[in-house]
């Protein structure tokens, strides 16, 4: 393999520099443009990119320019429409829940992409923390659903954002581990479909790691299906 197998824009990633303190970029594969160089990759001390699972030839092509393989991404599309919603008893988090739902978010997310040896310990955390407190106030995803014990605890949480005027996305999902095997997991589901029905969203997309085994049955068991498959590199 060599260089001219890999055309494409590379876009320097002016939040996730300043938030990680790390200068990165992220590169989107395309044919028709200029052929990406080991010069060029070499002005970031990080750059990251998605590639299908099914590209094998720029899999190949992108080792040999020192990328490493990360993580595999599995995205599964749940039909809502067809679906028969059980009751739920999920709540719209507000700004007062930003602590206790941030903290969790901060701790759940073990098999992330943001580790080390690209990332501090500690960056994986403060990134979902941050992540759920924008889907609370609406700046990132926009919706943030919750669920309680009947006591007030926090039992899990789901956020959500609509991407296309009929499809929604998962953004996070998180259950308190003392909360484990008690079905959180699916009235979380539940709950994220009463919301999509309620806006006339008939489908709902949720992607997770490939070694995130209690993640992927749960989308398995939910109806999920699989729609498409992909691997995160980083040079």
């Amino acid at each position: 393999m060599n260089d001219n197998l890999i055309r494409g824009h590379l876009e320097y990633l002016q939040w996730e520099s300043d938030f990680f303190f790390r200068p990165s970029a992220k590169l989107t594969l395309d044919p028709a443009a200029h052929t990406v160089t080991r010069s060029a990759l070499s002005v970031y001390p990080l750059v990251q990119v998605k590639v299908s699972a099914d590209q094998t030839d720029s899999l190949d092509a992108l080792y040999q320019l020192g990328f490493h393989l990360v993580e595999g991404e599995i995205d599964f599309s749940l039909d809502v429409n067809s679906a028969e919603l059980s009751p739920s008893q999920h709540q719209l988090a507000s700004e007062r829940d930003i602590a206790r739902v941030s903290l969790l978010a901060g701790s759940a997310f073990q098999l992330s992409r943001f580790r080390a040896p690209w990332y501090q310990a500690r960056d994986s955390g403060r990134f979902y923390a941050l992540w759920a407190e924008k889907a609370i106030l609406g700046t990132f995803d926009t919706h943030c659903l919750t669920l309680n014990a009947p006591e007030g605890q926090l039992l899990g949480f789901i956020t959500l954002r609509t991407v296309e005027p009929r499809v929604a996305r998962v953004g996070l999902l998180a259950v308190e581990p003392q909360a484990t095997g008690r079905g959180v997991g699916k009235q979380l589901i539940n709950a994220a479909r009463h919301w999509c029905a309620e806006r006339g969203i008939g489908q709902l997309n949720v992607a997770t790691q490939t070694g995130n085994i209690a993640a992927l049955n749960l989308y398995r068991a939910s109806g999920g299906v699989l729609s498409h498959s992909a691997y995160w590199l980083y040079r």
